[in-house]
């Protein structure tokens, strides 16, 4: 990977644990309007923006009877009140911080909304790390589609191939890897036997890992 000029981070899973809130607001929005939600669907659309498995749900398990907006905002607004537990993940900060030095860019490509991306930024003090910050409403279709990796390299002005995308989630590598990039898979949210049919490029259980593997450490990314 000699050619790896930026890397291009998610967020939920990867810099911020935020995965097991994400879930717990989604199932107590889904009490709350009496849905019923059958917990593989919480697995299959990790990675994937809160509308696309409002969407979903809405139309098959309530009968289409919901507005999908008007159950993601009454999500963001329960995800609101549990921001007091967001942390990082481990490792992550050292992590971004030393790329920041070693990399030419860094990228965030996230199917978390503008406002929540904001508030970890905000909270964590991530701004002056990253050159280009892609969410939700900058693409169209969201991971496992293509379009957020395309967009974050286009707005770093490199190709997909020269970027390293670092992803938790099998819909994340999917969509990376459909952009072209390279992809570490990082075992934060999902095990390396769920990660694995996805086929990252490497797969790390740690920051730390990773750091070792690309040599960003000691002299510059390998």
């Amino acid at each position: 990977m000699d050619q790896l000029r930026a890397l291009i981070f998610d967020l939920d899973g990867v810099i911020i644990d935020t995965e097991a809130l994400h879930a717990e607001a989604k199932r107590l929005t889904f009490e709350r309007y009496g849905i019923a939600v059958p917990e593989r669907l919480y697995t299959e659309f990790r990675g994937r923006s809160d509308l696309d498995m409002v969407e979903h749900v809405v139309r098959e398990l309530a009968g289409g009877a919901l507005s999908p907006a008007e159950v993601v905002g009454t999500k963001h607004d329960v995800f609101r009140t549990l921001h007091e537990k967001i942390a990082p993940v481990e490792g992550a900060l050292e992590f971004i911080r030393l790329a920041r030095r070693r990399f030419e860019r860094l990228a965030l490509a996230t199917s978390a909304t503008r406002e929540n991306q904001a508030f970890a930024f905000e909270k964590f003090d991530l701004r002056p790390f990253f050159d280009v910050v892609v969410t939700s409403e900058d693409i169209r279709r969201t991971k496992p589609h293509p379009d957020p990796y395309l967009k974050a390299a286009e707005k770093l002005g490199l190709s997909p191939g020269a970027c390293l995308v670092i992803e938790d989630s099998t819909n994340g590598i999917l969509s990376a890897r459909a952009a072209g990039c390279a992809v570490a898979a990082i075992t934060t949210s999902f095990s390396r036997d769920e990660l694995r049919d996805a086929r990252a490029d490497m797969m790390v259980d740690s920051f730390p890992e990773l750091a070792s593997l690309l040599a960003i450490d000691a002299g510059g990314p390998a």
